[in-house]
């Protein structure tokens, strides 16, 4: 059995090869569009740069750390674990003071200082037992 391979036989090959690159280069284009640039700082970094939220987000587009405000208006640091759960949290309220808490959710570890000045400190363990340092005034 012989093959015979006419003249024309690259076309079909050719005009595949092309239509599939401009195929590929009109769907980046469509999906992707054009690159952003939030803006050009012209080799110069700002002094001081202003939001009510920071958010520092992974390659999945999760929240990782947030730098912003509570329910009460006060500020504070959250960092987050990959599933979004907040695992550490320091921040301003009544009762000043940082928290870790564990993949689930749970509190394990509370250090505050009380609206007198007084701090104190809570641990708990996975069953929820509570053991509370305080100073003696």
């Amino acid at each position: 059995y012989t093959m015979r391979v006419s003249s024309g036989s690259w076309a079909v090959p050719l005009i595949s090869l092309v239509a599939g690159f401009a195929g590929g280069l009109l769907a980046a284009w469509l999906v992707l569009g054009d690159p952003v640039v939030a803006e050009e700082t012209g080799g110069q970094i700002p002094a001081v740069v202003s939001a009510n939220e920071f958010r520092l987000v992974d390659q999945r587009g999760k929240s990782r750390a947030i730098i912003g405000f509570s329910a009460e208006e006060e500020p504070y640091l959250a960092m987050l674990h990959r599933s979004e759960a907040r695992v550490i949290w320091l921040g301003l309220s009544e009762e000043s003071g940082l928290s870790i808490h564990d993949v689930d959710g749970k509190t394990r570890l509370v250090l505050s200082l009380d609206t007198a000045g007084e701090p104190s400190l809570i641990l708990r363990d996975r069953q929820h037992r509570t053991r509370t340092i305080h100073t003696q005034p």
